[in-house]
């Protein structure tokens, strides 16, 4: 049984090359390497097959925002996509924390949240984008793939 509140349920990945060169030394682009954060299990797993489908490696998925900004600062993602409303710590919070600590992270909040108090305090903080869990799957990953600009999808 998965417990929420703790990082027991999350899923690591090992880390790959952190100097930001995204190609190989056999001159192949690496896998664009992401991280999620959202409460719900069926959501991160629902994530984890679409990103996959789509070329892209999920290097963690964690349940909450201070495991975020851990997983962050260790795994050094490409881009991480948060929930706004998860226990311990919530996704705007961590946002702010790993813009403070890395100020050209790529973020994309993924939320059930439309209102424009929310979307206002996601241009604050400087987050690239948000995508609606209410809306098709396609639409996230064009949002993530936008958001990625060259470092885009490997197909």
């Amino acid at each position: 049984m998965s417990d929420a509140k703790t990082n027991t349920s999350a899923l690591f990945c090992a880390s790959s090359d952190s100097s930001g060169d995204k190609t190989s030394l056999s001159g192949h682009k690496k896998t664009i390497r992401i991280l999620i954060a959202d409460d719900h299990e069926a959501v991160r797993r629902g994530l984890r097959s679409a990103l996959a489908a789509a070329g892209w490696e999920v290097c963690a998925d964690v349940v909450n925002g201070k495991d975020a900004v851990e997983k962050t600062a260790e795994l050094k993602p490409d881009l991480i996509i948060l929930d706004i409303s998860m226990p311990v710590m919530g996704g705007l919070d961590a946002a702010r924390l790993i813009r403070r600590a890395n100020p050209n992270a790529k973020i994309v909040v993924f939320t059930m949240h439309e209102s424009q108090q929310i979307k206002d305090e996601i241009a604050r903080i400087g987050i690239q984008a948000h995508a609606v869990k209410s809306a098709p799957m396609k639409q996230l990953l064009e949002t993530i793939k936008s958001v990625l600009g060259p470092d885009g999808p490997l197909n």
